[in-house]
């Protein structure tokens, strides 16, 4: 090779390393907020999973106090019946000491009735008994809260997933850049063929780990 031609290859050879070295930087850089964008979503997704686990306890313990009162409730209401029918086979004063008793038990339905809410109060169409639905008060409970706190862990991890999927296929068109400078480099370092043949793949090596880096980046579902 003449040295016209060794020096415009030693040239471009130059130029081809400082934009390798350039582009090899960016998707670099470009793999570490994907990688950080990965653990904030991991971050996001375990707040979500506490912000569940906080809410469904405090739904639990709620609808479990709901439950109680609603028990004091059907006991005060059936002590009444009990009173009140006790009351009609009964005369004279133990007729007005009963009614005493079924008033003071009707005074404790009505507090007790104020203390849970009616809707969450159900009765069983074949047995006709009545029940206290905690699950349902429980799910209401948990989805009113989701409403002012972020409960999606799930679609958190998938992001993360992804963000962490990015990262690493970036970091390997860090890969392809980075044995491109090696062959580049190697260029100053060999006469004739070799020193062409260690150019061409520098050169193809740069084109395509660049062309991958980018793909990966423009593509919406990596």
């Amino acid at each position: 090779m003449n040295d016209d031609a060794s020096d415009r290859m030693d040239f471009w050879n130059a130029i081809l390393i400082a934009i390798v070295t350039v582009c090899a930087a960016l998707v670099a850089w470009r793999a570490s907020i994907a990688a950080d964008a990965a653990g904030d979503n991991d971050y996001d997704g375990l707040r979500a999973v506490v912000n569940v686990e906080e809410a469904t306890t405090m739904g639990t313990v709620e609808a479990y106090t709901h439950a109680q009162a609603y028990a004091n409730y059907r006991r005060y209401e059936e002590m009444a019946s009990s009173l009140a029918d006790e009351e009609e086979e009964a005369s004279g004063r133990e007729a007005s000491e009963l009614a005493r008793k079924r008033r003071d038990a009707e005074v404790m339905v009505d507090e007790k009735l104020k203390m849970f809410p009616n809707k969450f109060m159900e009765r069983d169409g074949k047995s006709g008994q009545n029940s206290y639905n905690t699950r349902r008060e429980i799910g209401q409970y948990v989805a009113n809260i989701g409403r002012t706190k972020d409960m999606q862990s799930e679609e958190h991890f998938q992001d993360a997933e992804r963000f962490r999927t990015k990262s690493e296929k970036l970091l390997m068109g860090v890969v392809f850049l980075s044995i491109s400078l090696v062959f580049l480099t190697l260029v100053e370092a060999f006469e004739g063929g070799s020193r062409k043949l260690c150019f061409v793949l520098g050169l193809l090596l740069a084109i395509g780990g660049l062309g991958y880096s980018v793909a990966i980046e423009v593509a919406k579902n990596v």
